[in-house]
């Protein structure tokens, strides 16, 4: 039996043919194969058998016009929190027939920036730009960022206070904190003076070629084709004209330098081949100037609105801090909670951050996120989530006194991986400074809770302090 077993199978080998007639010693080779070969059938059906017991995770209420709409609408984190709560899921699809809504800096029509590009683009400019956010940049930065707070302080805030009166104006506090940052990351960052005039019309232009390009457009793709024939569109497009006049300005200001500072954001840009061009140096130097001024300055605005709200937490970390020297206030571990939370509670980038996933995911409720799908990963979701937060609608500075691993996690406000912010270390270090130098010398009245805005960040919107000089 055997024999003829053998018989059989070397003549099925010989008549086997892959161009030439295989040899009777390659048996074992073909058997090999063939074990291979059902290896693979039988993992891939097992494979499929095991995807089909996992389940999606849940739609969002609502049509895929409601879905779009939503997105890019002012309600958008209050949205998801409310969806959140009906499904009793953190983790639910949204209805959207397109990838990510392309988003446009305010230069109009120019190459990617390091927010706006991927791959080997995004690599060589973020590599190209990093070294302006080393210790030494960032303390330097910090510095002068702390010039411009003094100078607040001295020439508005203490003009602000009446004749024998311990009490000052009422300041509306976030535009107070942006106009201090726009004036510190153009002086650090761009070695440029801008006036005061600059900063008005640039805070206008931007809020209204952003309200096109990012809010607007997504929502009308037609809009892109008659625009001329749109007035708010026809003033975008001139918003983001003088925006790119402004940075060719800033830029032309720069080859003028007799001795530029080394290593500056607007230096490694000048020199940089990954900024070949004018159009390419203004468009990273707008996301720059977007990006580094407003989200720290609305985070400054938070902190300062929750501590006015909440006199014992104020009183604690101004008890705190003067028992350090002011060289010493970033070693305070209240200041440190204190701006977690604050952060925690108002995250500026509230609509978080876009990732593709790499592979399946499987979440605890055994829902399947597929390979290859993009994920919304909204801040104010993690940020609030009660299972990790307790409480979490509450300004708690001391639940980081001894924090969980889950909060430890969920708490990235600078986003994760690689393309994280490449500006963290300077937004963490000016806001321990601008807090504690307010916090150190005032006591915080909220004199209007004013209104909450959300357009690409989270912001107070009319809020009025005044403060009282500590004795």
């Amino acid at each position: 039996m055997a024999n003829n077993w053998s018989s059989v199978l070397e003549g099925s080998l010989k008549a086997y043919s892959l161009g030439s007639v295989i040899e009777q010693q390659d048996a074992s080779l073909i058997i090999s194969l063939l074990t291979v070969f059902l290896s693979i059938l039988v993992f891939t059906f097992s494979h499929k058998k095991k995807k089909e017991k996992h389940i999606l995770p849940p739609y969002a209420p609502g049509s895929i016009l409601t879905h779009i709409r939503m997105c890019t609408s002012a309600n958008y984190p209050w949205w998801v929190l409310e969806i959140a709560e009906k499904l009793n899921s953190r983790v639910f699809m949204f209805k959207l027939p397109v990838e990510p809504f392309s988003c446009k800096v305010a230069v109009e029509g120019v190459a990617p920036t390091v927010f706006t590009s991927n791959g080997e683009v995004w690599h060589s400019k973020r590599k190209a730009v990093a070294a302006a956010f080393s210790s030494n940049h960032v303390k330097r930065m910090t510095k002068l960022a702390m010039e411009f707070t003094d100078s607040w302080i001295d020439n508005t805030l203490s003009a602000s206070f009446s004749k024998n009166s311990n009490v000052s104006g009422s300041f509306d506090v976030a535009k107070e904190m942006v106009s201090i940052t726009i004036s510190a990351i153009t002086k650090t960052a761009f070695e440029y003076e801008i006036t005061s005039e600059e900063k008005e019309q640039l805070a206008v232009d931007l809020e209204v070629a952003l309200i096109e390009f990012t809010r607007k457009e997504p929502l009308s793709k037609w809009r892109r084709y008659i625009g001329l024939l749109l007035p708010r569109r026809r003033h975008a497009f001139a918003a983001s004209q003088r925006v790119r006049g402004l940075m060719m300005k800033i830029i032309e200001m720069c080859r003028k330098l007799e001795k530029p500072t080394p290593g500056t954001v607007i230096n490694l840009v000048m020199e940089s081949d990954s900024f070949p061009s004018d159009e390419e140096r203004a468009a990273q130097l707008a996301e720059f100037l977007l990006a580094g001024h407003d989200t720290t300055a609305y985070s400054i605005a938070w902190i300062l609105l929750e501590l006015a709200r909440n006199p014992l937490e104020q009183k604690q970390l101004r008890e705190e801090l003067s028992s350090l020297t002011p060289e010493e206030w970033n070693s305070s571990e209240k200041l440190k909670m204190v701006i977690k939370e604050g952060m925690r509670l108002h995250p500026v980038a509230a609509s978080g951050s876009l990732r593709k996933t790499g592979r399946d995911i499987t979440t605890p409720n055994n829902e399947l996120i597929p390979k290859g799908s993009l994920c919304f990963c909204p801040f104010i979701l993690l940020f609030r989530n009660p299972d990790i937060f307790p409480i979490p609608n509450k300004f708690k500075p001391n639940r980081w006194k001894n924090p969980t691993r889950d909060m430890l996690d969920a708490f990235n406000p600078f986003s994760l991986g690689k393309q994280n912010c490449v500006g963290q270390s300077l937004a963490k270090a000016e806001t321990q400074a601008i807090v504690a130098r307010i916090c150190s010398e005032f006591e915080m009245i909220v004199e209007d809770e004013g209104d909450v805005d959300f357009f690409l960040t989270l912001k107070p919107v009319g809020a009025q302090l005044r403060v009282c000089k500590v004795v």
